[in-house]
């Protein structure tokens, strides 16, 4: 893609959605317009370690130590599951995995929750969980647990390059950072460099969402978050993913992913000695066998207010959108949401109530 250099004439790029940031977010938002026939532009940094690159990718549809299950989850979970399984078949290529979860039980309080939550609603937990059975040699499991169905993970480097090279085949794609003060909104669009965009643009930036001109007001509190790649041959067996105060994602041969933390005091997005030993921690509550740590990672969590998805038109400029925060159920939330946004922009689709951005902040 060529962009308009100072003093140079250079042919109008027309699209009709400007989508800045190509992490899951942005990436969702592509899919969705694509489909919709839709032309995109989407301009990302290209970074190496963002927060979507190094994000475990999980599905986990009961979390928490008081074990929430969304009042959306209904909707959200086949929504999932249909949006990368329809995406793996288009593309004949494989990125989301189906895997039940082991979770155990971290101490009494928590059996207690679990026992409450279950009574509360036994209709709506019930199809969701069964008894669990795991290797009590390998992993310390002396509470007890549960196993719960209709989890997994996107291996989201792979869905991200996959969208990346679905997007350059079709003009779609170009490596750049992106000045708000450069954007210019008129009646007929959005504008930015040579690139006309006559529907408008859809800030996806992550952790820097509060950093340009239209959206400096929304109360960003990112935090740094650091995963390991460990190995346990004798865990090996275990294709569950595996949570107890921190999570173990199985990757085959006895390898395993594991996380994380929530760091809001960051200096930098590299990965500290102090997150490591955290995790190192959180492994050893779950394995009771040796493991060695063989690849430590870190990046910037774009968070806001409640942890939730943000999103909708800037209050004073109906062709500038944002979509952001989708947090650590994002992969679980992200494509019913985009969904949602794409219908609001194109057709006035009612937002939620606490995720629209001109209703709240």
């Amino acid at each position: 893609m060529q962009f308009s250099v100072s003093g140079a004439t250079l042919t109008t790029v027309k699209t009709d959605f400007l989508i800045i940031g190509q992490g899951l977010a942005g990436s969702l938002m592509a899919w969705q317009l694509l489909r919709r026939n839709q032309r995109v532009l989407v301009v990302d940094r290209d970074e190496e370690e963002t927060s979507s690159k190094v994000a475990a990718g999980l599905v986990t549809p009961i979390s928490g130590s008081r074990f929430k299950m969304s009042s959306d989850l209904e909707r959200v979970l086949p929504c999932a599951q249909k949006f990368y399984w329809d995406l793996e078949e288009e593309m004949s290529a494989r990125f989301f995995t189906h895997l039940r979860i082991a979770r155990l039980f971290q101490d009494q309080p928590e059996t207690v929750a679990w026992q409450k939550s279950k009574e509360k609603s036994p209709d709506h937990f019930a199809k969701h969980h069964s008894p669990l059975d795991i290797d009590l040699d390998c992993f310390r499991a002396c509470l007890g647990g549960i196993e719960i169905k209709g989890g997994g993970w996107l291996n989201l480097p792979v869905f991200l390059e996959q969208t990346r090279q679905h997007l350059l085949e079709r003009a779609s794609y170009a490596i750049g950072k992106v000045d708000s003060a450069e954007i210019v909104v008129s009646g007929n669009g959005v504008h930015w460099k040579n690139v006309a965009a006559l529907k408008g643009v859809i800030f996806c930036q992550g952790w820097r969402g509060d950093q340009n001109r239209f959206f400096d007001w929304i109360p960003m509190n990112p935090a740094r978050g650091e995963i390991l790649d460990i190995t346990c041959q004798a865990a090996a067996p275990e294709q569950r993913i595996v949570n107890k105060g921190g999570w173990l994602l199985p990757r085959g041969e006895g390898k395993f992913r594991a996380g994380s933390n929530y760091d809001h005091q960051f200096e930098s997005a590299a990965p500290t000695e102090a997150g490591l030993n955290l995790i190192i921690d959180k492994v050893k509550n779950i394995l009771r066998p040796a493991f060695t740590v063989i690849r430590h990672r870190a990046a910037i969590r774009p968070i806001i207010r409640r942890s939730r998805i943000v999103m909708g038109t800037h209050p004073a400029h109906q062709q500038v959108a944002f979509f952001n925060g989708l947090g650590s159920k994002g992969v679980l939330n992200g494509p019913y949401y985009s969904d949602l946004l794409c219908s609001h922009l194109l057709n006035g689709a009612e937002i939620p109530l606490d995720m629209d951005i001109r209703k709240n902040f």
